[in-house]
């Protein structure tokens, strides 16, 4: 006797893989990678470490955020509102569809600030063996740590 699989249950599996995921690799970069950068005191370092790990960012980010929010969103409407798990999936939702824009709103400020550096010490890669750029260690450490801070909000939504 062949039992019939139940795809709505196993698209959730899958989306709550995907969400333990996105908390994971938030939660990978706040404790591992950010302090790592704030025990550097070269500035060129600092901001080459924190480009390394935007970059994958802005690519995994955005993809895993919307697509999860999106499945707990279609899980909610396709289980209906009678279903003990509606109010779950509709939160998840709302919850996880935030992070997008309060990453809009409060980190990409902080982002801003640390690419402009990127700019400046990379420009000066190419005139000069001088890689420090116009921020101090103190500075750019605070950005980093401001980051972090952001970084870990966006956590506790996934």
């Amino acid at each position: 006797m062949a039992s019939k699989i139940d795809w709505l249950r196993a698209l959730e599996l899958a989306n709550l893989l995907g969400i333990a995921h996105l908390a994971g690799y938030h939660y990978a970069s706040d404790q591992i990678a950010v302090p790592n950068m704030l025990k550097l005191r070269d500035e060129s370092a600092v901001i080459d470490q924190w480009i390394r790990g935007w970059d994958v960012g802005r690519k995994y980010g955005p993809a895993m955020v919307s697509g999860t929010a999106a499945i707990f969103g279609f899980l909610a409407w396709k289980d209906g509102l009678r279903s003990s798990a509606f109010p779950y999936h509709l939160a998840a939702s709302i919850l996880v569809g935030l992070i997008a824009p309060y990453t809009q709103l409060r980190v990409f400020a902080v982002n801003d600030k640390l690419l402009a550096e990127h700019e400046t010490i990379a420009s000066r890669r190419k005139k000069t063996d001088d890689t420090d750029g116009t921020t101090s260690i103190e500075e750019l450490h605070g950005w980093v740590a401001e980051w972090k801070r952001l970084d870990f909000h966006r956590q506790l939504m996934s």
